[in-house]
């Protein structure tokens, strides 16, 4: 039986009369966000997830560092909707609904008014941060990391009990699920230990038989799509030299993280006063749960925006509990921070005009290719986060080689850049599409107009048709010479 904190009827009180503003807060976001476009990473998931619509195979033929369950979600969101708006921002309302359920079900023997404060608070702090978080890998590992959370609370708060195993053998499922988006996910499978303070070897033989069948599986269905050499050779390569790619310092990372975690503080210091009281095992994997987000945040080398999500839940989580038996003025001192965090962000979020200069491009690259190229055509497009990858999309563009990115020919040795040349010579496309966005060089074409090879292959094979130039983003789309197309290239 889940452990109940011993409430404090005037904290109770007072977090119920907060969550009336949180409440219409997040309805304004949510109202707010409606609109929300496909842009940033879902725009690369989501044209992955279309060569696989047209027969390509990650990995084999399509050169990614990302786990194989997210592919498959985008491919069932291209699948169920297609690449339109809609779809993509329905997708992303009904995971953080699964995700604010999940919470609540964490927190609520805490009281109820608290787990929604923290579902709440997590949610708000998910829209604050814009339409590039939506679907984003890390808020989406956060379900199953959830779900590793109240099957290892489940499990130490019967442990002795036959439903206890049981409760062990899904926290290994829910764990390899977690790594199949992120590989960091591996890591919850400790996640029982904090509740219990410890395993016993059949309590750990649980766990990992369910982690083994998960992986097995996961192994089974990319050995039986021609992926699975492809995907090991890319853990054993790319994978390692990508991690190292755009590290920032430590203090650069943390000084972010405080920024991105501000809708969080008040619960932050809610957990903070409440160190020295006594801890139940589920608050033990709450706290394990915020101790895996930071480990997550700092192993990632990175620190960007949305690998800050599993450690805003748990402090949440964290948070919230510790808030329910906090004295009334401490618990009034938390609550006012949330609100002046709220306040500074809040009204900002609701006012801003967001331009998305990625989508113009998108939109220009689109209605060029439309113009000169019909569906299904073979086209080599090399971009990062500039719009390229909407526009194939969009228009039913089929790559020609499995790079995508500037950073796998980058990366790679000579052999590899070699090979990608002789690809395009003895096979060569309709065309080539290039934007500016090079990463993990900055921004420019000098990656392609520097290189030798491949400058000579544009030179003797192609012809520039179409270019354009929105402020920080430009792009540039050559057609074969041989094309009847090629002939009379558009000028504007």
């Amino acid at each position: 039986m889940a452990a109940r904190t011993v409430a404090s009827p005037g904290a109770a009180r007072l977090v119920a009369l907060a969550n009336l503003p949180l409440a219409a807060v997040a309805s304004a976001l949510l109202w707010r966000s409606r609109d929300w476009p496909l842009v940033g990473d879902a725009t690369i998931f989501h044209f992955i997830a279309d060569q696989m619509r047209m027969g390509a195979v990650p990995y084999r033929d399509i050169i990614d560092v990302n786990m194989p369950l997210i592919y498959v979600i985008h491919a069932a969101v291209v699948a169920a909707g297609g690449m339109s708006d809609i779809a993509w921002r329905a997708f992303d309302l009904g995971a953080a609904a699964m995700l604010a359920g999940l919470i609540v079900l964490l927190v609520a023997p805490a009281g109820r008014a608290v787990a929604l404060h923290a579902a709440l608070i997590v949610l708000i702090m998910h829209l604050l941060l814009g339409p590039y978080s939506a679907g984003q890998r890390d808020f989406l590992m956060s379900i199953p990391a959830l779900a590793v959370a109240l099957a290892s609370a489940a499990a130490a708060e019967n442990r002795g009990a036959p439903r206890a195993r049981l409760s062990l053998l899904l926290a290994g499922v829910f764990s390899v699920i977690a790594a199949s988006i992120k590989p960091t996910g591996l890591l919850l499978l400790g996640l029982p230990a904090a509740g219990t303070m410890g395993l016993r070897w059949r309590e750990a033989l649980s766990i990992a038989a369910g982690a083994a069948a998960t992986g097995l599986l996961m192994l089974a269905t990319l050995a039986a799509y021609g992926a699975l050499d492809a995907f090991i050779g890319m853990m054993r390569g790319l994978m390692p030299a990508y991690a190292v790619l755009g590290s920032r310092p430590l203090p650069d990372i943390l000084r972010d993280t405080l920024v991105w975690l501000a809708p969080v503080a008040g619960l932050a210091l809610a957990a903070a006063l409440s160190l020295r009281a006594a801890k139940p095992p589920r608050v033990r994997v709450m706290i394990g749960l915020a101790l895996f987000g930071l480990v997550h945040l700092i192993a990632q080398r990175k620190g960007w925006f949305y690998h800050i999500y599993p450690l805003a839940i748990g402090l949440c989580c964290w948070g919230a509990w510790s808030l329910s038996a906090l004295p009334t003025r401490r618990a009034l001192a938390s609550l006012a921070v949330t609100a002046a965090a709220l306040a500074l962000l809040v009204p900002p979020a609701l006012t801003r005009v967001d331009t998305h200069p990625s989508l113009r491009a998108a939109a220009a690259m689109q209605q060029a290719l439309q113009r000169r190229l019909p569906p299904g055509t073979r086209v080599q497009a090399l971009d990062a986060d500039n719009g390229a990858f909407l526009a194939m999309a969009r228009t039913g563009m089929r790559q020609a080689t499995p790079h995508l990115q500037w950073f796998s020919l980058l990366l790679g040795a000579d052999s590899v850049r070699r090979a990608f040349i002789a690809a395009l010579a003895d096979d060569p496309p309709a065309a080539i599409l290039l934007t500016n966005s090079q990463w993990p060089l900055p921004s420019g074409f000098e990656a392609a107009d520097d290189w030798p090879e491949f400058a000579a292959l544009l030179r003797s094979g192609y012809v520039l048709d179409h270019s354009g130039s929105d402020g920080a983003i430009a792009w540039r789309l050559y057609l074969r010479r041989t094309s009847p197309n090629a002939a009379q290239p558009d000028s504007r």
